[in-house]
């Protein structure tokens, strides 16, 4: 965690592999505006990069459902630039995403019986329950472009902060 204090702003920088975070005392309207053009810059540059980065499934929709965006919350004093999976209405795609981003965990989970369907759809037949495990690897297409852009995000708002700095 890195901190700058000077004059009228108070800035604290949190980091970790995927997370840039910059906590601030108060936000001037300036340095909020600059703040939230820098993250929405970055946040552009992200997307692709992560789209690039993403299975390549064949309906595309996990391509669809990805999406950047910057909030802007004064209430909570923060701005803050994402890029996430989006859930659809019928079926928690996010959670989906999820499992391809995290992998499975190896362990043995239990699934229940059903019919399914044989050669050319003609005949039905049982599937009983059993037991299977979760083989998933990790594919890291969220984590892995936000973290090579880590460094260029600190710097980048660092640089905000400092123009702001200076001209105050």
């Amino acid at each position: 965690m890195a901190s700058v204090r000077e004059g009228i702003i108070n800035a604290q920088m949190d980091i970790n592999d995927v997370r840039l975070k910059v906590r601030l005392d108060r936000i001037p309207p300036e340095l909020r505006k600059r703040l939230y053009q820098t993250i929405q810059r970055l946040t552009d540059e992200l997307l692709p990069k992560v789209i690039a980065a993403q299975p390549r499934p064949r309906t595309g929709e996990l391509r669809r459902l990805t999406q950047a965006y910057v909030d802007d919350n004064k209430i909570k004093n923060f701005v803050r630039g994402r890029v996430r999976v989006l859930r659809t209405v019928d079926k928690n795609t996010a959670a989906a995403a999820g499992a391809l981003e995290y992998g499975s965990t190896g362990k043995f989970y239990e699934v229940h019986g059903y019919m399914r369907r044989g050669p050319r759809g003609r005949f039905k037949t049982r599937v009983i329950t059993h037991l299977r495990r979760g083989t998933l690897q990790e594919r890291r297409f969220l984590r892995g472009p936000a973290a090579i852009m880590i460094p260029k995000a600190r710097a980048e708002i660092a640089r905000v902060l400092n123009e702001v700095i200076a001209e105050s």
